[in-house]
């Protein structure tokens, strides 16, 4: 076992307190540092603002994980309730209720015509979408045309449906007819030929007089 000799137990105290005066040393400095530097300044300054970055940047994280999450989802069910409700309202009851007393109605009248049903609930339908969009642009034509197809068709449901069936089909094609007639009754009249013909002839007529008066 070795023992310490005088030289090295009279070392022995000064190496220690430069240790730690090394120790306090650096202490001293990451003090100073923290109490003088700029950023440390502004963080403990502005401590507030950190803890609401922070909130902020959890809420933030919520709100993405919700976006890639839940919003997918959402989407999807969105969709399926679209494709659904889509597929009622084309091959649905209610459709049937009016289209299927339609086709009936027209497949009997046309015996002994060059045209047969079919080609008449074509011409039908191309008639009812054409005369649907220029009620939705505010053609006036096009909104009484509206409603003459609607009671026309009205009147060949109510002949063509089941027997007993004809009140309840033609009342129902009505309320299909009102409800779709609301878009295209309530949307604003555009410019009519008229119109237009009138406001270029009143321009050329300002033109004129101004380079007259030149």
């Amino acid at each position: 076992m070795h023992t310490p000799t005088s030289s090295e137990q009279d070392l022995a105290p000064i190496d220690h307190i430069r240790a730690t005066e090394a120790g306090t040393g650096r202490w001293r400095a990451l003090t100073d540092w923290w109490r003088d530097n700029r950023t440390t300044l502004f963080i403990r300054d502005n401590w507030p603002l950190g803890a609401v970055a922070l909130a902020a940047l959890a809420l933030l994280s919520v709100l993405l994980w919700a976006i890639w999450v839940i919003v997918p989802k959402l989407i999807g069910g969105i969709d399926a309730g679209l494709d659904a409700t889509g597929a009622w309202i084309a091959g649905g009851p209610i459709t049937h209720s009016i289209s299927d007393p339609m086709r009936a109605y027209l497949d009997t009248h046309t015996a002994g015509l060059p045209a047969t049903g079919r080609d008449l609930w074509i011409t039908w339908l191309v008639a009812l979408g054409v005369l649907y969009l220029g009620a939705l642009t505010g053609s006036t034509y096009a909104r009484i045309g509206w409603a003459a197809i609607g009671a026309l068709t009205a009147a060949a449901v109510y002949t063509g449906a089941p027997a007993g069936a004809g009140p309840a089909a033609a009342g129902l094609t009505a309320a299909v007819w009102l409800t779709l007639s609301l878009p295209a009754y309530a949307a604003s009249s555009g410019p009519s030929l008229g119109d237009i013909l009138d406001s270029l002839t009143d321009r050329r007529a300002r033109r004129t007089v101004a380079d007259t008066t030149y």
